[in-house]
């Protein structure tokens, strides 16, 4: 899975279920693009955290999203 896939499936559920909307996420408009587009973008750590926080994920999930942020930290 690519993190586009894991952060749609949060996304969508909290977009869908009324819990933010996109502008509280607090996704620049230019990255939201490019997760829709570049199937290897990975958010930086603090937007991760950030949109987390605004669709109330919970721990493991979060942790799954966190996963992607550090391999792509290594690869920096």
């Amino acid at each position: 899975m690519t993190f586009a896939q894991v952060f749609f499936k949060y996304y969508d559920r909290a977009i869908g279920n009324g819990v933010c909307s996109f502008s509280q996420t607090g996704i620049r408009a230019n990255d939201f693009i490019t997760i829709c587009t570049d199937p290897g973008f990975v958010l930086d750590r603090e937007s991760v955290m950030r949109a987390s926080k605004a669709m109330k994920l919970r721990e493991e999930e979060i942790k799954e999203l966190l996963v992607f942020v550090e391999e792509a930290e290594r690869d920096a």
